[in-house]
């Protein structure tokens, strides 16, 4: 394995621990169904990286798998940051306007 593939593998790692551990926070936080299925793509893409480095091992360096690993840890990064930023809890006033500019 070269150096550009053990280093994924460990990036992968790493995000599968991070995934679980954020959706963890998150449920613990607003122990919900809703917030369950909402992170349900960070669990299962954390849970799917922790096998990255034995694919990465089967196929080689220079392969498409490469660059899909290194997606998915991506989309991990944007799930994860998703979750935990701070937004204010919806106060029941919906503020979209209408084309006309009234609301209705």
């Amino acid at each position: 394995m070269d150096l550009a593939s053990a280093a994924l593998s460990w990036l992968s790692l790493a995000c599968a621990v991070g995934a679980l551990a954020v959706y963890a926070y998150m449920v613990s936080r607003q122990p919900r169904v809703v917030r369950l299925f909402n992170g349900l793509g960070l669990f299962l893409t954390g849970l799917a990286l922790f096998q990255g480095p034995a694919i990465l091992r089967e196929t080689g360096p220079g392969t498409n798998v490469f660059v899909a690993i290194l997606l998915l840890n991506l989309a991990v990064i944007a799930q994860a940051y998703a979750v935990l930023r701070n937004r204010t809890a919806w106060d029941g006033v919906d503020r979209r306007q209408t084309p006309g500019g009234a609301n209705t």
